[in-house]
């Protein structure tokens, strides 16, 4: 009998030590070699959401992941949709985190269709640097330091959000603040920064819902981040940026954008769940500054390489 039950709590250690942590899995994930392939995984429990894409700054080829995480890994499906919002394909997967990589397998629904397997790494850069220490997963070599020279942080992904333009008079809004649909927010808009650094804000009808992703640079995955639970009331629209595996404070955490829309100009302001509210909510004319919509086709072709 004392045989027996230490043969059980040895299999009861096996199956602890064999559990998977949601922390090896979170976030980004991209291919080191030949098509690229960019995973990003937001979990909460064992529920599973985010995005996928190739050529990420090409918004065509944004996809969205929802699925679940349990003992074995990620099972997910990747949705590709049309304009409309419609289902174009799926594509079913599983990942499996092993000795630093994740190795995804699944079929593709797709017009290459079939079985694929693909080995995704940590981008060795890392994150883009802050004016502030931030956090990132794996956690193995210590916090990312703060940028020299006190500049202020760039949003989305980044975290923070900047300042806000208009020279000594302060910012003026191009306009009305616009009465918001899906419609006058469903595409790309840019903003923080120039050149190869800078973000895009993409946004796309996923049924009837608006999902999406922040990239800049759009070729390292620790620069990127899925964007949901979009809120459409008048003239406001919040959204979540999915923080899952750098920015400051905790992980994994929201930071919730607030925007408002004049003529091309999307004003944004964000707060973290993880950091206390301001004693004062911003106003209306806070923020930083994104400039669109850009059509999703008009992106089509964008190599961030």
């Amino acid at each position: 009998m004392k045989k027996v039950m230490a043969l059980l709590a040895m299999l009861g250690i096996a199956g602890i030590a064999s559990a998977q942590n949601a922390d090896d899995y979170r976030g980004g994930w991209r291919t080191d070699s030949g098509e690229p392939h960019t995973y990003e995984f937001s979990i909460r429990g064992d529920q599973v959401r985010g995005i996928y894409c190739t050529r990420c700054s090409d918004a065509t080829t944004l996809a969205f992941i929802d699925g679940k995480f349990g003992a074995d890994g990620i099972t997910f499906v990747v949705t590709h949709v049309k304009a409309d919002g419609s289902t174009a394909y799926q594509d079913r997967a599983a990942a499996r985190f092993d000795k630093g990589n994740l190795i995804v397998t699944g079929t593709s629904g797709g017009p290459n269709s079939g079985k694929f397997q693909r080995t995704v790494i940590r981008d060795p850069r890392g994150p883009d640097p802050l004016p502030i220490p931030v956090s990132k997963l794996p956690p193995g070599d210590g916090p990312v330091p703060p940028r020299a020279g006190g500049q202020p942080p760039r949003g989305g992904a980044g975290g923070g959000g900047g300042g806000g333009g208009g020279g000594q008079a302060g910012y003026i809004p191009p306009g009305p603040w616009r009465q918001l649909t899906q419609a006058d927010v469903i595409g790309v808009w840019l903003g923080f920064g120039v050149g190869m650094n800078k973000q895009y804000f993409i946004i796309r009808k996923v049924g009837s819902k608006l999902r999406g992703m922040v990239c800049g640079r759009c070729d390292n995955p620790y620069t990127m981040a899925a964007l949901d639970d979009f809120e459409i009331k008048g003239d406001t629209m919040t959204f979540n940026i999915l923080h899952e595996d750098w920015g400051p404070g905790s992980l994994p955490f929201h930071n919730q954008a607030t925007v408002r829309v004049a003529m091309n100009e999307m004003r944004l302001t964000t707060q973290q769940d993880n950091q206390p509210a301001p004693a004062r909510p911003p106003t209306a004319n806070a923020g930083s500054s994104l400039v669109g919509p850009i059509s999703i086709e008009s992106t089509k072709g964008n190599d961030s390489r």
